[in-house]
């Protein structure tokens, strides 16, 4: 492949990604854009409108939902259909960064942009770009972390190998502000660099401004609502969907009396008088101090010891829910994603597989880590209201995986065609 084509392939894949992200919104367009959002819209439109109208980050809705999105729906003035339009965009990039990590990863050069044509091409991937969410800002400075860092670690020198730390530790700050979730995942790929690189300049660099990045926004959290905390969502998350899931199964109650109850046994706790408790009481839970915080992780850790039957049972309906279906997507489309999505997983496993066998070991830990933690963390806190939405991030690692498969399986055929 030439140096001009090395190029011009990943503008041409930006440009498919693009075009099939805003080819659904034109699809799906109405002047109320309702097919563009789940509810979760309003919360980052207000807080949006709070960055505009005061200049900081004061309301409570901030403990649940980080200020970035918020505030590039501030910068937008507030305009929906440019902050759509502008997410497009940006779900768009994750195809081209694929191919990045692809060569990263040192797949060849038709595998690489293979990578990225799957990401382009991904029915989740399309439509939590085309929608009304902090995913697609939250994804591509989480891939951008993984591009930086892995640059750090096996190709830059010198003074720029702990710059390029710092500048993945950057991305990782970015994308935690965006969407709570990958808060943690410095851990994990700190430990694995040290281990495999001894690069610890690098790390030290990494894990740095990963922790003062990320420890600020808790620290404001402390101050401005007392509670340390990145996200009061995950509590929530764990008790009203994980929890109430867990009940669900066990007692067969209908949901209303679930959410009373477990809002009942939270009151309790916090020493509250219960007499109003009902199921609305749990929409007074979404943000508050760490006492709140604490009582909803507690009764969640009491519904799972009660029931660790159901526990483990709703473990594959949150798989399945998870990696099989994308809730947003018009119903006629189900019959090609439910398909995609099978192939796509059973290609990440056998990525995973033959990567192990060969030893590839910078292919398998990459993509094994950062799956791995999404995945165990989303189900330790969710399984009920679950989509694709939840593994979005993790399409260019699986869509590597995948290829690296493929290519391995179209060698021995080509091995055995030559014998």
């Amino acid at each position: 492949m030439s140096a001009s084509n090395r190029r011009l392939l990943p503008l041409a894949v930006f440009a498919l990604a693009l075009a099939l992200r805003l080819a659904l919104i034109a699809l799906q367009y109405t002047d109320d854009l309702a097919n563009f959002q789940t509810g979760d819209y309003t919360l980052y439109r207000i807080g949006g409108e709070h960055i505009c109208a005061e200049g900081d980050t004061s309301n409570s809705l901030f403990l649940a939902r980080p200020p970035l999105f918020p505030l590039l729906v501030c910068a937008l003035g507030v305009d929906d259909r440019a902050v759509l339009v502008a997410n497009a965009i940006t779900g768009a990039l994750l195809a081209p960064l694929t191919i990045i990590l692809a060569r990263q990863l040192r797949l060849g050069p038709r595998s690489t942009v293979a990578a990225g044509l799957i990401v382009a091409l991904d029915p989740a991937s399309i439509a939590y770009s085309a929608f009304l969410g902090a995913e697609p800002l939250a994804n591509v400075t989480l891939l951008a972390m993984a591009v930086a860092l892995l640059h750090a670690t096996r190709a830059a020198e010198g003074w720029r190998a702990p710059a390029w730390g710092a500048a993945a530790g950057l991305a990782l700050v970015l994308s935690v502000l965006s969407r709570p979730a990958p808060y943690l995942i410095w851990t994990g790929l700190s430990v694995w660099l040290v281990l495999a690189y001894r690069r610890w300049a690098v790390v030290a660099a990494y894990a740095l401004v990963s922790v003062a990045g990320i420890g600020a926004w808790i620290a404001h959290n402390a101050s401005q609502f007392d509670n340390p905390t990145v996200s009061s969502v995950g509590a929530y998350n764990m008790v009203y969907y994980r929890a109430a899931s867990v009940e669900n199964w066990a007692t067969d109650d209908d949901m209303s009396t679930i959410y009373a109850n477990l809002a009942r046994r939270i009151e309790e706790r916090l020493g509250h008088d219960t007499a109003r408790v009902d199921s609305n009481t749990r929409h007074t839970h979404y943000a508050g101090p760490a006492a709140l915080t604490n009582a909803m992780m507690a009764i969640a850790i009491e519904t799972f010891t009660d029931h660790p039957a159901e526990y483990v049972m709703t473990i594959p309906i949150g798989l399945g829910r998870m990696y099989g279906y994308t809730n947003v997507l018009p119903g006629w489309l189900t019959a090609f994603e439910i398909p995609w999505n099978a192939l796509l997983l059973i290609g990440t496993a056998s990525g995973l597989w033959l990567a192990l066998r060969r030893r590839e070991w910078l292919l398998f830990w990459v993509v094994l880590l950062v799956i791995g933690y999404f995945t165990v963390g989303t189900i330790a806190v969710q399984t009920s209201g679950l989509d694709t939405r939840m593994r979005t991030m993790l399409a260019p690692f699986m869509a590597v995986a995948a290829v690296y498969a493929l290519d391995r399986w179209l060698a021995r055929r080509r091995a055995r065609a030559g014998a």
